[in-house]
């Protein structure tokens, strides 16, 4: 059932292959600790009570609590998908809710700093120079993600609309605004 799980988040889900990795290795965690604790080796015959039982142990440990909704996740939607798949008829993830976290602003750097910066970094005048002061005028310009420009291509430029074309989180298209500078 876990393998049919990867598989459909990785064909039909289209989850990124890091999202994968990452719920791989929360299912694997998962799967150690109810056959540890409840002598369960089937993760879809857990029940909400062994579902508690992990969460209050990933909070004992003082795991990040995001890092825990994430595991959450995981676990919401291999249950959704075993429910799918007529393999359980109740879903125990029901009842159990995400913890809190605290809202993390992002970071900026002032116009200013970022001047300063580009004033006073001597980029060369070859490809290699023009490369790496393009990248960090592209971060600062336009917010793009480092995974994002790892990922574009030249077609994926317009020059006359001033726009770039990028494969966002969860390959999803989305389109970048530039300015002239």
């Amino acid at each position: 059932m876990v393998d049919s799980f990867f598989k459909y988040l990785q064909y039909e889900k289209r989850y990124s292959p890091k999202t994968i990795l990452s719920y791989q290795t929360d299912l694997h965690q998962y799967s150690k600790f109810l056959e540890q604790t409840y002598e369960e080796k089937k993760p879809e015959l857990a029940t909400y009570g062994a579902i508690r039982s992990w969460i209050v142990s990933l909070v004992e440990i003082k795991l990040d609590p995001r890092s825990i909704n994430r595991k959450i996740a995981c676990l919401r939607s291999f249950y959704k998908f075993c429910l799918k798949q007529e393999v359980i008829t109740k879903n125990p993830m029901q009842k159990i809710k995400v913890l809190k976290t605290a809202k993390k602003l992002p970071h900026f750097v002032h116009e200013e700093d970022m001047t300063k910066l580009l004033d006073h970094v001597q980029f060369e005048n070859d490809l290699e120079g023009c490369r790496n002061r393009l990248i960090i005028e592209l971060f600062y310009g336009t917010g793009i993600r480092l995974s994002e420009l790892i990922g574009l291509k030249e077609s994926n430029i317009n020059l006359h609309e001033r726009t770039i074309k990028v494969l966002g989180k969860r390959n999803k298209e989305r389109v970048i605004p530039f300015s002239k500078s």
